[in-house]
């Protein structure tokens, strides 16, 4: 066993999901970003937990709406994942850029992910300081799922590009 670097260490944390983190502004625009930083943390209450760094778009629309939808990613998004992995919402509507399909969803007014496998829709439960990150448990009101599809997770950088697989 070596030591290495955190960095090292928590990229050999693999395979992890990427999931998509959707919230809204003032006006009911919807933005979002991808989280690998995400899990189930309660059944009862009914919670999902996302982090998020401090400073990010995502993150100040969590804050002013109190909801975000968590939409998990397979194939069939993978174009737009890597537009909402890699461009900040305060500049880019990456949703009319990569015409991703959404729907209305039930109980908050961020939408869902129309093609994704899975979608929570999240009231915001809790938020917890982790350092250069706000871990922002939501409480799940409504679970929407696409039966056919699977769940995509990055599995591995090769040459600082990220390698995706379904599971």
């Amino acid at each position: 066993m070596e030591i290495v670097s955190l960095r090292e260490a928590f990229n050999k944390f693999k395979p992890e999901s990427c999931v998509f983190v959707i919230s809204i502004d003032e006006n009911g625009k919807p933005s979002g970003m991808i989280a690998g930083w995400n899990m189930k943390c309660s059944m009862d209450p009914p919670l999902f937990a996302v982090a998020l760094k401090k400073k990010g778009h995502t993150h100040r629309l969590i804050q002013q709406s109190k909801e975000f939808v968590v939409a998990v990613a397979n194939y069939e998004l993978l174009d737009p994942l890597m537009v909402f992995g890699s461009r900040s919402g305060k500049s880019t509507d990456k949703f009319s850029e990569t015409n991703v399909k959404t729907s209305k969803a039930v109980h908050v007014k961020s939408p869902l992910l129309t093609d994704a496998t899975i979608n929570f829709e999240c009231e915001l439960y809790k938020e917890v300081d982790s350092g250069d990150h706000i871990i922002f448990i939501g409480r799940i009101l409504e679970s929407h799922v696409n039966q056919d599809k699977k769940v995509l997770f990055n599995v591995k950088k090769v040459e600082g590009k990220r390698l995706f697989e379904e599971f």
